[in-house]
């Protein structure tokens, strides 16, 4: 089996990544000229890649919930950057919290500015809506509270980043602007809400299932770096 490269991966890390579907252990694989090898696999099962060092492993899944009519309580201002524009940088803090988990963190082999960088671009593409159709916020002051980034795929809406800052975390942010979000949807056409998140997140995990979420698929990812 060849591995796919991931051209935009290769460039943005200045790295050789390639990726491989693996539907069981003992599938062979060509073409090793890569600095990382992302594998992904729907089941659990032991993979070896000659020449290369598991380094990080995580369970991806996609929650997913059908849309309803929903009654707002309207005591919290929600803005909406098409209304109210915000730059990039006024959303670090959430961005970065957003990604603590991410994968791009966690494998320290990429490096925290690689994965600042990253998440920086995240919210910029998704303000000038090449990621995202609306970014929702809240705010104290001048002090990001909390955020949520939307993205259509035909019926359903998709949660992109989502994140409360750490010192207004517990107060139930994070819960009104996932709300918000979904009636933008609902409102918008849109059938379904997927937002993916790590199953070994288990507060985030904890968190949409109490907001009506089930597990729609689940994805095991792992990292081969060459020796």
């Amino acid at each position: 089996m060849k591995i796919k490269k991931l051209n935009w991966d290769s460039d943005f890390f200045e790295k050789n990544i390639g990726e491989v579907f693996f539907l069981d252990s003992n599938i062979a694989i060509e073409n090793l000229d890569f600095d990382l090898i992302v594998s992904k696999q729907n089941k659990s099962f032991d993979v070896e890649i000659p020449g290369f060092e598991k380094t990080f492993e995580e369970t991806k899944v996609i929650f997913e919930k059908t849309l309803s009519p929903i009654n707002q309580n309207n005591d919290l201002e929600i803005k909406d950057t098409d209304q109210e524009q915000r730059n990039s940088d006024f959303f670090k803090t959430l961005s970065y919290e957003s990604g603590k988990n991410s994968r791009f963190l966690l494998d320290q082999n990429f490096g925290v500015e690689k994965f600042k960088k990253l998440y920086d671009e995240w919210v910029a593409n998704s303000l000038n809506k090449k990621f995202a159709i609306k970014t929702f916020y809240i705010e104290a002051g001048n002090t990001p509270v909390a955020f949520v980034t939307v993205q259509k795929a035909e019926l359903i809406g998709k949660i992109g980043l989502i994140a409360t800052n750490p010192a207004f975390q517990g107060k139930g942010y994070g819960k009104k602007i996932l709300i918000f979000a979904e009636d933008f949807c609902y409102q918008n056409v849109m059938k379904t809400m997927e937002i993916p998140t790590q199953k070994q997140n288990l507060q985030a995990c904890n968190f949409y299932e109490k907001m009506g979420y089930k597990i729609k698929e689940e994805l095991i990812i792992k990292h081969f770096w060459k020796k």
